[in-house]
């Protein structure tokens, strides 16, 4: 299996829950080049629209406790800040360790690289509230 696929297809299972309540989700196909460099189309992985709602993400994994801001990250930093400016939920949503889902906001993407650090651990970061969301509807 693709690496980073097992991930992508739980978060297809939301998108598909999301769909049978009548809302919208949907996972955006950038064109890149064989290794990976980014040509065109929107650089971050996932667009879900409710109600009141409207989330843009990048869905990334990682096999420790800490996601490492590598130089793709910031062009998606870039372009889910524009998202946020704009009144969206904009961030990463990150699968830590196979396990531990967890989502930071662009915002503290930022801060972090503000600070010239370029890694963020999993510890006191946010579950996905989109889940808890759809639970309580």
């Amino acid at each position: 299996m693709q690496r980073g696929r097992s991930f992508e297809k739980q978060i297809e299972k939301v998108i598909e829950y999301i769909e049978k309540k009548g809302f919208h989700g949907h996972k955006n196909y950038a064109k890149r080049t064989a290794t990976g460099e980014y040509l065109e189309g929107e650089c971050f992985d996932y667009e879900i629209f409710l109600p009141n709602r409207h989330d843009c993400f990048d869905a990334k994994e990682c096999e420790t406790d800490t996601w490492h801001i590598v130089k793709k990250d910031l062009r998606q930093v870039n372009e889910l800040k524009k998202c946020k400016n704009a009144g969206c939920n904009a961030y990463f949503l990150i699968c830590f360790e196979n396990k531990d889902v967890r989502m930071i906001d662009v915002d503290y993407v930022i801060y972090i690289l503000n600070q010239n650090k370029k890694s963020i651990r999993n510890i006191g970061l946010e579950e996905w509230d989109l889940i808890k969301e759809l639970k309580n509807k």
